[in-house]
């Protein structure tokens, strides 16, 4: 890990090392428990504390019909979280620390009655051969204090593992170690499980549409290129 200073909050960038071990936790099995596994997408669900709203959630998506490093691009680039995640409320760069870690902000909404939540994450990628991999967990920063109308969540641990499968396919796996704060009902923490896999057909629904795009106007050599994707999705 490197340690950089960021508005007096002293953050760690991760190395090598740390990818390695999560993409191992990722790939891992054991210890945890399937809840949902249909249609080609498997959800387990770890807890930590029994009693408390502390738990991991992992996601794997089997798809048969978008490239590795186009999947990569849609989760990379924050403009397109605003068109396939129906929840967000608020997203933007904060800066940028190294060529592979920035701060940014999220803010979405939750069922009723709950509160708004939001966080502040480091966020990290890096590709691993034709593999990628994406990271956070939630830093301070002193230009963005908790708000009073939203509950500031900590991210412990965040990330997406997107394994390539073929030239033309992928697995996404999704691994979240996420401490709500405030006051959460039993059932939420109980339905968190089924609620993940709708959201991950949505990234997969708007992936493979642009996937189709690009294909059909001749843009899928510059898929890697989130100016071409941007241009295609305006």
């Amino acid at each position: 890990m490197m340690r950089m200073m960021m508005s007096a909050e002293e953050v760690l960038i991760p190395d090598d090392r740390a990818f390695s071990r999560f993409r191992g936790e990722c790939q891992s099995e054991e210890g945890w428990s399937v809840t949902y596994n249909r249609n080609n997408i498997c959800v387990w669900i770890q807890m930590l504390q029994e009693e408390k709203s502390l738990h991991r959630i992992k996601c794997r998506m089997l798809c048969k019909d978008i490239p590795a490093e186009t999947m990569y691009d849609v989760l990379h680039d924050i403009e397109y979280r605003r068109k396939w995640d129906v929840n967000v409320i608020e997203t933007f760069d904060i800066g940028k620390l190294t060529v592979n870690a920035d701060v940014g902000y999220y803010s979405w909404k939750c069922p009723k009655p709950l509160k708004n939540r939001d966080v502040i994450t480091l966020r990290s990628w890096l590709p691993m051969g034709n593999d990628y991999i994406i990271m956070n967990y939630s830093v301070k920063h002193a230009k963005y204090p908790p708000k009073k109308d939203l509950v500031r969540a900590v991210s412990i641990q965040t990330g997406y593992l997107i394994q390539h499968t073929g030239p033309t396919s992928c697995n996404l796996t999704y691994l979240a170690q996420v401490d709500p704060r405030g006051s959460l009902p039993r059932w939420v923490v109980n339905k968190s499980s089924q609620l993940l896999a709708p959201k991950v057909s949505t990234v997969h629904w708007f992936t493979s549409s642009l996937h189709s795009f690009l294909l059909l106007s001749d843009g899928y050599s510059f898929c890697s290129s989130s100016s071409v994707l941007h241009f295609c999705l305006n």
